[in-house]
């Protein structure tokens, strides 16, 4: 662990990267090699987050468990684990280790002694990248079997960069990823059948087209899983029944937004889980970009009032405020967005449906 000067200058320069426009990955890329230098390990893991089901998303890594990792996330979110990350997201302490969760005892994770410890990973660090408008992933570090356990000041250091780490990503996710020409472009929802044990019973066409849409499907396939979005989902949705909120919002490889659902099949009787993927519906779109870019209330509703038609003159009845409120609005809208447009705003808001 550097002295102060050293992490004063290390979550500056992370500050930095919250207004930059580079994508998720280039951020997680450049954060890491500072988080390593400072903290001290070698393999990790770095998923996005879905900031409003606390489930992870795809990410960047560098471990040597790949293939086990549909194991590792199905312990980790059917709940009882230590130093998960959806409940790491939800403490005031948003960073934490498996040593200090689990009081050295490292066996008494599932995950650690079933997945991770084959692995040759000793201790693991996790914080969650949380800002004032949500979380948006998890740096989960990974330290050797042979070396020290994580200290408090790693913890704290951690922690303290955790703002800054939430606002570069979120940054990140308004940034549109160059088109990947050889991803596949599904159109229908897809099903996929789940048994108890997690494994594939059998999927739709529709299914297996969406499957192929998701980065890194290539490296899934290789790894004879499927992408990594859908276990804690499918997990989360065996532990707490139809209710649990198993869902997520994830970016394909060409831009789009696909939801991933599950729910128990109950009436079988053999812990069947189905996955349903489909493509997200305006209203979850306009949330989380609202999200992504801090809009206000205010804002939000300027905006949804613009991307449903209206001209400015509806929109000024509508909220009962002025012309020039309005036109206040929009640039702070357009600050935040980084665009100098309305038509540029509204290629990325899509009309929301009204709630009922």
């Amino acid at each position: 662990m550097g002295g102060w000067q050293q992490q004063a200058r290390c979550r500056e320069r992370l500050e930095r990267l919250a207004t930059s426009r580079l994508d998720c990955e280039s951020i997680q890329r450049e954060a890491i090699a500072d988080l390593q230098r400072m903290v001290g390990f070698d393999r990790w893991c770095w998923p996005l987050a879905d900031p409003q089901t606390l489930l992870p998303l795809g990410g960047v890594a560098e471990h040597d468990y790949g293939p086990r990792l549909p194991r590792a996330l199905e312990l980790e979110f059917s709940g009882g684990d230590f130093a998960a990350k959806d409940a790491l997201a939800r403490r005031a302490n948003s960073a934490g280790s498996l040593s200090t969760e689990t009081g050295g005892d490292l066996a008494r994770s599932p995950r650690w002694d079933e997945v991770l410890r084959p692995a040759g990973i000793g201790d693991i660090a996790v914080v969650a990248c949380r800002d004032q408008f949500g979380c948006w992933g998890w740096v989960e570090a990974y330290r050797d079997s042979d070396d020290r356990p994580f200290r408090d000041g790693d913890l704290e250091f951690l922690a303290s960069a955790g703002p800054a780490l939430g606002a570069a990503l979120r940054r990140g996710v308004g940034v549109t990823p160059p088109p990947d020409r050889d991803a596949a472009r599904p159109s229908a929802t897809g099903v996929i059948l789940l048994n108890a044990d997690l494994r594939v019973v059998d999927t739709t066409a529709g299914a297996r087209a969406w499957i192929g849409a998701f980065p890194g499907a290539g490296l899934f396939a290789a790894w004879g899983m499927l992408p990594g979005t859908i276990y804690p989902v499918a997990a989360r949705a065996r532990a707490g029944g139809a209710a649990a909120g198993a869902h997520a919002l994830d970016r394909m490889a060409d831009g789009r937004w696909v939801v991933v659902e599950a729910a128990p099949l109950e009436e079988r009787g053999h812990g069947e889980i189905a996955v349903t993927l489909r493509d997200a519906a305006p209203r979850e779109t306009f949330d989380r970009y609202c999200r992504v870019y801090g809009l206000s209330p205010r804002e939000r509703e300027v905006v949804a009032a613009l991307a449903a038609g209206l001209d400015t003159r509806a929109v000024t009845e509508r909220l009962f405020i002025s012309r020039h409120t309005v036109q206040d609005h929009l640039k702070s809208v357009f600050e935040k967005m980084s665009i100098h447009s309305r038509r540029e705003m509204l290629a990325m808001f899509s009309a929301p449906q009204d709630r009922r």
